[in-house]
């Protein structure tokens, strides 16, 4: 009988020691990171002054929703929803700045691109090509830096709001 119990008792100390802890919140985090695909972000889009277009002023917009979409192992798309870029512009428009560069580590998403042709309603917007785009996606945050044609030193900062593994 001691036998027995000694045997069942080992028995339950192996199958706890083997069972997963759950993960922390933080593991949680990183784990859905490293899977993700999607990220989505709300933040500030600023365009510095122009040749006195922006009132001798940068220009800076709120709430600009902005998702970076993993197209391929090397590529993702950045969709900017709702932006301008000087503050006579009379109307706010939705862009695509397709195929920007990313290398990709466990913590950090890191973006690059050159000679990127946006689009807007899927038709190409030859005026603001995009030079110098450089930033980073965390689980955080979404930054970025780039040129729209003759606007250079564009910057874009925001808190991830949402990030997901899609198909």
């Amino acid at each position: 009988m001691k036998k027995l119990f000694y045997v069942l008792a080992v028995a339950m100390i192996v199958t706890a020691c083997n069972q997963n802890t759950p993960e922390t919140p933080e593991e949680q985090s990183k784990t859905a990171f490293v899977k993700a695909t999607y990220f989505e972000a709300l933040g500030t889009n600023t365009v510095p002054n122009v040749e006195g277009e922006n009132k001798d002023q940068p220009f800076s917009m709120d709430s600009v929703r902005v998702e970076a979409v993993i197209m391929t192992d090397t590529t993702l798309d950045i969709n900017l929803y709702g932006i301008n870029f000087s503050s006579k512009m009379p109307v706010t428009i939705d862009m695509v700045i397709p195929g920007a560069k990313y290398s990709r580590t466990s913590e950090r998403i890191t973006l690059s691109g050159e000679g990127i042709i946006p689009t807007m309603g899927g038709n190409p917007f030859n005026r603001y090509v995009i030079n110098a785009l450089a930033g980073s996606i965390t689980a955080d945050s979404l930054v970025f830096t780039n040129s729209y044609g003759q606007y250079a030193g564009c910057t874009y900062a925001g808190k991830i709001t949402k990030i997901e593994e899609k198909q």
